[in-house]
Order: structure tokens, then sequence, then C-alpha cells
């Protein structure tokens, strides 16, 4: 059951400091009820209070922190409800199938998409290193991807290959995106060990479950969910679904921030990659890989992300 506003209210030391940004005691617990601040935003909360409706008023999809970037935490399927409280973020994908000079040409064309809109950075966050099966290439490409001091997520299903990868890059802090039913006790240990976020893939939304609740039952919380399918429909219908059942039915299971690879799944078709990009905005990708990144893409696209995730109570 939702915790209300005054319940926490009545737990709260009642000081109006401001210290917690907000005007009044009241209009702090409004905010921690919706979801929209935790409560150990208050720096005189007892810890008694403290235990007792943290995780009441944790929100169903948990939030992370990833390269500076907040990713999840949302409590509303739609914007008109209340409002969006991470927006989207967008990666390039690097593959060790690339030549030196295919990897360059994409970093240098990544780093000319960099500006300002109304007051906010536009600008590639993460760069996906795809592991097509040369673990050395892979750890190279992960350093040359950290060098560039955006966010880095190492794609591969490889134990030995992210070992590797992890290690060369483990300042950077990574997300580590390849735990399957197979390999997700593997994987875990190395994420857990360099206290990183954990990937997880499925061919199915049930296998999907499973793997994340195996993995919750061993300890590790610090999950993201790649979503893409093997189709376009199949990667819609798991964003929309996972999202659902996390915020409405309230299966925590599926309460993750997702990734949608949209390099592999247009297979390098940068039109269609822009299209499906404009869709997940709204549907759910918390974080987008691109095969390329352009002015010609970043515009339409970073112009959609604004206007979707703003408070609309709040003009900029």
């Amino acid at each position: 059951m939702a915790v209300k506003g005054l319940d926490i209210f009545k737990l709260s030391p009642k000081k109006n400091c401001k210290e917690c940004g907000c005007p009044t005691c009241m209009a702090f617990c409004m905010k921690v009820a919706q979801g929209a601040l935790p409560i150990t935003k208050c720096p005189y909360m007892s810890e008694e209070a403290i235990a007792l409706l943290s995780e009441a008023t944790a929100p169903p999809m948990k939030a992370l922190e990833v390269a500076g970037h907040k990713l999840g935490g949302e409590t509303v399927l739609f914007r008109h409800e209340k409002t969006f409280v991470s927006r989207n973020l967008f990666a390039i994908e690097l593959c060790t199938c690339m030549d030196d000079a295919a990897v360059d040409a994409k970093l240098a064309q990544m780093k000319s998409v960099d500006y300002e809109r109304i007051g906010e950075r536009e600008y590639v966050e993460f760069i996906n290193v795809h592991d097509a099966g040369d673990a050395a290439r892979f750890a190279e490409l992960a350093k040359k991807a950290a060098a560039c001091e955006r966010g880095v997520i190492l794609e591969t299903e490889n134990v030995d290959s992210a070992k590797a990868a992890v290690e060369a890059i483990k300042d950077a802090k990574p997300i580590l995106n390849g735990a399957n039913k197979d390999n997700y006790a593997a994987m875990s240990e190395i994420a857990t060990a360099a206290g990183i976020v954990l990937g997880v893939h499925a061919a199915d939304l049930s296998e999907l479950h499973d793997t994340v609740e195996a993995l919750e039952k061993s300890g590790n919380k610090n999950l993201i969910l790649d979503v893409t399918g093997a189709t376009i429909k199949q990667t819609f219908a798991n964003a929309v679904l996972v999202r659902r059942t996390a915020l409405k039915d309230g299966d925590r299971t599926f309460g993750y921030p997702s990734i949608v690879n949209l390099a592999t799944l247009c297979k390098y078709d940068e039109h269609l990659a822009t299209a499906l990009a404009a869709v997940f905005t709204l549907k759910y990708g918390s974080i987008i890989v691109m095969p390329r990144m352009t002015y010609a893409e970043a515009l339409p696209l970073y112009g959609l992300r604004q206007n979707i995730f703003t408070d609309p109570q709040k003009p900029m």
C-alpha cells in the first residue's frame, strides 16, 4: 500500500529548515510520497523513521547512477500523470569487428555532437563496446572508449572477455552488459567485485524474470535490463511490458532501467535506427544504443527528449 504524505509528515522532524530544498516539511513529505525525493534527503529524519519508510516510499523502479547520470526511479507510465524523473540517454556502438580507422572516425563524429539547448548540454552520454569474439580487441576498445570521458557499456557474454575488459577500465565504472541464464553467477561476481551495474539479457521475458530473480536472491540488485529482442515488435513489447509490470503490477523484479540496442536490432540501418530511437524515447528505453550519432540524428531526437523529459509545471 502506498504511503501518504501525511503519514510521512507525522514521523518528520517538523523543523521547516528548507535544507532538503523544499519550503516546508509537509511539502517535502508530499514529494517523498510521490517518489520524487528519497526520505534520506532530510538531514534530521530519525534512523527509526528512515528504516520504517525507506522500503515503503521507494519508487517501484530502482534508481541508478552511472557515469554521473541518473537512470530509472520512474513512478508513472505517462508524462501527463505526473512527470518523468530520468531522461533517456544515448550511446553509439563500437564493435571489435571494426578497424582502427572506422573506430576513430565514429568517435570523432560522436564528439562533434555537443551543444547547448535551453540551458541543457546535449551530447552522446555513453559508448557501447560490442564483443564480436576478440577478447584482446575488446579490452583495447574499452580503454579507447573510457578515454573519451563518456559512460562505457561493455557488451559481452564471454566471462573471460568481461573480466579482462572490466579490469582494464575498472576506474571508469562501466556497465557490464552480458548476464544471461547460463553465465549470470560468474558475471555477477565480476560486476559485484568491481562495484558496477550488471546488464541482463534473455530470449524472452519469462527467462529474463527468472534470471533477475536469481540475481536478486544472490544479493545483486545493481542491475539494468537489456530488453532488445529478435525483432522490432518483440523489443517494443518487451520495453512496454517490463515497465508496465513494474509500475502498474508492482513487480519489483522488473523494476530496473532498460537498454535498447538499435545498432543490433536495425543491423546498422541508420535511418531506421533514428526512427525507432524516437519510439523508444517515448516508450521506456533508458539507454538507447545507436549505430551512429550526427547532428542529423541528434537535433530531432534531443529536441523530442527535452519535450518529454521536462516537468510541465516548471517552465524552461
